[in-house]
């Protein structure tokens, strides 16, 4: 009866492992990582270098004719810029749609002379200090990262210091436009760098010197621009980006 008990035990082992071994594996599903999204509202700061061509083509006053000091080449003003930028995001698959605004801090400079106005030549310089835009913008997001273009209208400072024998300051603030392009890319669920190119054409303004009344300075001034910037997103990942 023992020996009995014994391999009916055994059998019974047997077949409990046999089915253990056929039974299906569990593991732990991996935990879900949201989707990246560009839908929301940012806050950034960035720095650039900006060159521009400001050409002076001079007439005379009382009669609209060329006059022969007109300078032969353009003031090329270069410097730095600096200050933030804020805007608002929607997201549509892939597509993106924004709005953005900026404000800098500028320091650009150049100048260039009168063709035959003596020794010493006489010259102007052309100074921004301060610049703004109100742009669109949109893109391609590939995960975290946004290829865009964006384009609007420009503001600039901008004052042309005359020197013929004596000086005199000619401050404006022109409006233009501007377009470009650059790349988004999302570091973190918050933070969000950037490179971009812009350019901006703020169009002919006119002026008659007091020293010299003689003469209409029109002047022409564009500008190119690389900036990078740092941007703070706010909502994180901001849900599904569809």
């Amino acid at each position: 009866m023992r020996n009995l008990l014994l391999g009916t035990a055994m059998s019974l082992a047997m077949v409990a492992g046999a089915s253990a071994a056929d039974l299906p594996v569990y593991t732990k599903a991996p935990a879900y990582a949201p989707a990246w999204s560009w839908t929301g509202c940012y806050l950034g700061g960035q720095v650039g270098y900006a060159w521009g061509r400001d050409f002076d083509s001079e007439v005379r006053t009382t009669t609209g004719l060329p006059s022969n000091f007109t300078p032969a080449s353009a003031a090329t003003p270069t410097g730095f810029k600096g200050g933030g930028y804020m805007g608002c995001n929607y997201q549509a698959g892939a597509f993106v749609f924004g709005v953005e605004g900026d404000g800098e801090w500028a320091n650009l400079e150049g100048s260039t002379t009168f063709t035959n106005s003596g020794v010493p030549a006489d010259f102007y310089e052309t100074r921004i200090d301060s610049q703004a835009s109100i742009r669109g913008r949109i893109g391609y997001a590939v995960d975290r990262a946004l290829l865009y273009v964006t384009g609007g209208v420009a503001f600039a400072h901008v004052n042309e210091h005359d020197v013929v024998t004596l000086f005199t300051d000619n401050s404006t603030t022109r409006s233009g436009w501007t377009v470009g392009g650059g790349i988004d890319y999302a570091f973190t669920g918050n933070w969000i760098g950037r490179i971009e190119y812009r350019y901006a054409d703020f169009g002919t303004f006119s002026y008659v010197p007091t020293v010299f009344p003689a003469f209409t300075e029109n002047h022409n001034l564009t500008e190119n621009v690389i900036r990078l910037g740092l941007a703070y997103k706010f909502g994180g990942l901001g849900g599904s980006r569809y």
